[in-house]
Formats: C-alpha cells, structure tokens, sequence
C-alpha cells in the first residue's frame, strides 16, 4: 500500500505544474497574437496611401509593413479577411476571401491605427485615382522612410547650402541648375539655383528666391 501511495504522490506534483503551465502558456500566446493587431505609434500624422493598378496584395501587406504601419503580416491579413466589408470592390480589387480591396485608389491612413482599424480603411474607405494626370513616385504623400518617419522636405534636406560653391555641390537627382556658360559671358555673373529653389550667385552672401520656385 505505501508503494502505491508513493508512487500516486509521485505524479502528484508534476501534474499540478501542468495544470498551472497550460492557462499560463494559453495565455501567453494568445496574449502575443493580440499584440500583433496594435498600433505601432501612439502618436503619427495622417498621410495618403496610394494603390496602384497594378499592385498586388502582397506588395499591399509588404509596404505597410515595411514603412511602419502594421506589426505584423500574418495579424494584418487575418484583419483584412474577417473585418466588415459591406462596399463592393470596384474592377480590378484585390480579393482577400470575401472582401476586396480597391486598386487605383488613396486611403488616409495612420500609424496610430490598429490593424483592425486600417483594415477598414483599406476594405471601404478609398479614394478612386486613376493617376489621369500622372501619378507621383511615391506611394505615401507625404513621403516617408523606411520605418515610417516623415522623409526631410526639400528646405531640410539642403539647409546646409549657405554660398554658391555650397549650392554647386547641392545640384544632382534633387534637381538644381547653374547658368549657361553664355549668360556668364554675357553678364559676368555665374547663378546657381539648389534643389529648394533658392538662387546664389557666386561672389555675393545671401540668396534669393529663384523665379518660379
């Protein structure tokens, strides 16, 4: 009789520890599942995202992904599969189960947004744009960075550009431009207009701002 009674206490313990550790485990997980839905930031500003005509679901997912507005691919795509999509997608939207997303269209979305919330953007809250005037190079306006951060306007980028020579240095894929060899020619006087539209001339402090920009 002591044997058996050894051996039930035995066996005691450690099924006590797994009673405990499977609630515990349960809980964890489902606990790391939810995360995954939350907002990346708690505080971000509202900008448009743009859906091309050609744009897969993938490169949908990837993007918002990759610039910061989701946590995480999987969570978002199970938002978009199961929230509300009470609008009928336009031809050409992409399909997620039963619901769509339309292409050729802008959202206004945030960082600040769950995925549930930005999967409802994406389901029923677009913008038609056919991009009839051409469509910029950017998919964010304003344009962002990878991770999410506001990219630095013109003006920021180039505060360093100070004097002439500064803006010769300045002037490549931004744009920029220096006057003709037969203004100099004509006039003495060597022009340099920077990526932000502010024009220096050589010899002289200061600037002003270029015509037209």
């Amino acid at each position: 009789m002591k044997k058996k009674s050894l051996i039930k206490k035995s066996w005691l313990f450690p099924t006590l520890i797994i009673l405990l550790l499977v609630p515990l485990v349960s809980f964890i997980v489902y606990r790391n599942w939810q995360d995954k839905f939350t907002a990346p930031r708690k505080e971000a500003p509202i900008v448009q995202f743009r859906i091309g005509k050609e744009t897969t679901l993938m490169a949908v997912i990837g993007n918002l992904h990759y610039y910061g507005f989701i946590r995480d691919e999987k969570a978002f795509k199970y938002a978009l599969e199961h929230a509300q999509d009470p609008t009928a997608g336009l031809e050409g939207a992409l399909k997620i189960n039963n619901n769509t997303v339309d292409t050729q269209t802008i959202y206004k979305i945030s960082q600040t947004m769950n995925a549930w919330q930005l999967a409802e953007v994406l389901l029923n809250k677009g913008t038609f744009s056919d991009c009839s005037h051409g469509c910029p190079e950017s998919i964010f306006d304003p344009e962002l960075l990878p991770g999410g951060n506001l990219a630095p306007t013109l003006a920021e980028k180039y505060e360093w550009v100070k004097t002439y020579e500064d803006c010769v240095k300045a002037i490549g894929h931004d744009g920029g431009q220096l006057s003709s060899e037969q203004y100099y020619q004509r006039t003495g006087i060597r022009k340099c207009v920077s990526p932000d539209s502010r024009e220096f001339t050589e010899g002289k402090e200061g600037w002003v701002k270029a015509v037209g920009g």
